[in-house]
C-alpha cells in the first residue's frame, strides 16, 4: 500500500504493518488505523501517519530519549510491560513542531502504547501532575 502525507513525503506500507486504535488518539477519534513511519533521515523521530486521514500525521518520539526519569511516572504494570522481553511494546508521545511561541514542544501526559503483538494502539493520560503537554525540546 502506500500513503502520500505532508511530513513524510509518499509511504509504502503492507497491511500487515496497520496498528489499530479502537478508541483513535486524542484529536484524531475517527481515525483507527494508523502506520509507524521510522525514516533514517528523521530520527530519532518517527511518524504515525493515519491511513484513514492522511492529515493526520503525528510525529512522535519514545520519551526515555529526553526524560530518563519518565519510567517513574508510567503505573507499575505498564512498565514492567515495557522492559519485558516476552512483550513487544513501544511508547511514543507526540511532537509539536511549532507552538505557538515558535518551539517544538513535546505531550509528556499523554504517551502512546503500541503493542505489536496484538496491533494495537491507545493513547492514554498519565495522572501525574509533573509530566507536561508541552516540555519543550532543547
Amino acid at each position: 500500500m502506500k500513503l502520500v502525507t505532508n511530513l513524510f513525503g509518499e509511504i509504502e506500507f503492507s497491511e500487515d504493518a496497520l496498528i489499530f486504535f479502537p478508541k483513535g488518539a486524542i484529536g484524531f477519534e475517527d481515525c483507527r488505523r494508523f502506520v509507524i513511519v521510522d525514516k533514517e533521515d528523521y530520527r530519532p523521530f518517527r511518524g504515525l501517519v493515519s491511513v484513514d486521514d492522511r492529515k493526520a500525521t503525528l510525529p512522535v518520539l519514545n520519551p526515555f530519549t529526553i526524560h530518563a526519569d519518565f519510567g517513574k511516572e508510567l503505573p507499575a504494570e505498564l512498565l514492567q510491560r515495557l522492559f519485558s522481553a516476552a512483550e513487544m511494546l513501544d511508547i511514543f508521545c507526540v511532537v509539536n513542531l511549532k507552538n505557538e511561541m515558535g518551539t517544538a514542544t513535546i505531550n509528556l501526559k499523554s504517551p502512546i502504547i503500541i503493542d505489536h503483538h496484538l496491533k494495537e494502539g491507545k493513547q492514554i493520560i498519565l495522572e501525574s501532575d509533573n509530566l507536561p503537554v508541552n516540555q519543550p525540546l532543547l
